[in-house]
């Protein structure tokens, strides 16, 4: 006797995004702006998705220029091409992708999740549809295949691709990335001139700088200093995580080196009124570009705090950093609980502070040095990195190092020694002269001619295969 099979009710695929206009906007703009994303995601969209027919041509730009070109777009390019769009619609095209390039990504994390639930939905729709008419033909093997199939790629989809290219293939793609970016804008400088050309102008996104020095020789000094800079020259929005002292304290060493004034007056309050009107008005123009965040209370904090303090700020606040400031990473713990030693745990938080960089933030931090067998109050010898405390494998991923030296007549004098030992994009092995006047919690650049000085091999051994250049004498 055959059997009869009630027909199930034929499931409907989505047809536009249950989120609204305002939502696909961000999309485009998400889609142009992180290009492992749109890979990922283009094949399983499609024009009809989206509901303005604005978006539904810059959609449809997106995926031409992608057969063409094997690159995504960036959204000016989307605008230069409404110039092909009828006059009497042209300045509506202009307006809506004007509109999609100002778009909101402070919920990126949420869309992303939401994209990726449609998408899946729809795989399973489409399966479910195909599996049933299977099924009513009386084919349930086929049946069984077709949503055997269907859910592994459901669980296997992800938009979190492998950090892979097909070199030669992807040529194009580079091209479009690099004309789209502005390369001077990738650097954030330091402020101090000779070390900023031997980071190329500064410290770029992916890359972790670290520090050395010997206690109080200038270390958390160097990194508000940094964090200043970054505000001022390149208004890149930074947070200075603190790790040791407290929050307050960072806070007025930001105080007084936008100040200008001594650490003594800023702290209790007695500060000229030039000094606090130069201040109120700084603050304003830089507001949202800084944010302190104290994590003193406890010792076992890791990069898996910092990165969940940075989503909760892009969630509420709609805030994210460009920059940011690790004070100081010697005190982080590793995100896995199995290390036991001290080595072992801090050599695995510095490759997580390298991690957390490849996301594409610029990251420094610093550490402490051994104990010193010589006094250095007295002895002008440089630091280099091979004498970091606990372990020097903990450095090794760090994309810049560098130490700060100086003897007690230096002190005295207001001068340090940088020792820029070390960069991968330039060369390195370079000692700078710079000002240091820890009274104002200001390291800067010297702008003399005759200040730069470069080491001889008394002074500095070669480090990490870089060669010493020849030394300079200073002009009388």
């Amino acid at each position: 006797m055959a059997v009869v099979r009630t027909p199930f009710r034929q499931p409907v695929v989505v047809e536009h995004f249950p989120f609204g206009v305002e939502f696909q906007k961000s999309l485009l703009r998400l889609l142009c702006e992180d290009v492992g994303f749109a890979n990922a995601l283009l094949p399983y969209l499609q024009p009809g998705y989206f509901e303005n027919e604005v978006l539904v041509w810059a959609f449809g730009r997106i995926q031409k220029h992608r057969e063409v070109y094997n690159a995504v777009p960036a959204l000016k390019v989307i605008l230069e091409e409404t110039r092909d769009v009828a006059l009497e619609s042209r300045e509506f095209y202009r307006n809506t992708i004007e509109a999609v390039m100002a778009a909101d990504l402070s919920a990126e994390d949420w869309l992303r999740d939401k994209v990726l639930d449609f998408v899946k939905r729809n795989l399973f729709v489409v399966a479910f549809k195909d599996s049933r008419e299977q099924y009513n033909m009386g084919k349930v093997t086929e049946a069984y295949e077709t949503m055997a199939q269907a859910m592994d790629r459901i669980h296997n989809t992800d938009w979190n691709p492998p950090d892979r290219s097909f070199f030669f293939e992807e040529f194009e793609q580079r091209v479009a990335e690099r004309l789209s970016v502005d390369p001077t804008m990738d650097s954030v400088p330091t402020g101090i001139h000779e070390l900023d050309h031997v980071l190329g102008g500064g410290l770029s996104k992916g890359e972790l700088g670290i520090w050395t020095a010997y206690s109080k020789r200038g270390k958390s000094t160097m990194l508000v200093n940094l964090g200043v800079q970054a505000v001022r020259r390149s208004e890149e929005t930074v947070i200075h995580f603190v790790f040791e002292g407290s929050r307050k304290q960072v806070e007025t060493r930001y105080d007084t080196v936008f100040a200008r004034e001594e650490y003594y007056n800023v702290k209790t309050g007695t500060q000229s009124d030039d000094a606090y009107r130069r201040m109120m008005y700084d603050y304003r123009m830089y507001r949202r570009r800084l944010v302190v965040r104290g994590f003193t209370s406890e010792w076992n904090y890791s990069c898996a705090d910092i990165w969940n303090e940075m989503r909760e700020l892009k969630r509420l606040h709609g805030w994210e950093p460009g920059m940011l400031i690790v004070d100081y990473g010697d005190l982080l713990r590793s995100r896995e609980k199995f290390h036991r030693t001290e080595t072992e745990h801090q050599t695995a938080a510095f490759k997580d502070l390298k991690s957390l960089a490849n996301r594409g933030y610029r990251v420094w931090t610093a550490s402490q040095a051994q104990r010193p067998k010589i006094d250095i109050d007295m002895s002008d010898e440089v630091l280099q990195s091979r004498r970091i405390a606990d372990a020097w494998a903990k450095v090794k991923v760090a994309d810049f190092l560098g130490t700060i030296n100086q003897t007690l007549e230096e002190r005295q004098q207001k001068v340090a020694r940088l020792f820029a030992e070390m960069y991968r994009d330039n060369s390195a092995s370079k000692l700078i002269l710079v000002r240091a006047d820890f009274s104002q919690m200001t390291i800067e650049s010297i702008r003399s001619a005759g200040a730069a000085v470069v080491p001889t091999a008394a002074v500095a051994s070669t480090p990490l295969g870089y060669t010493v250049p020849q030394q300079r004498k200073a002009p009388v």
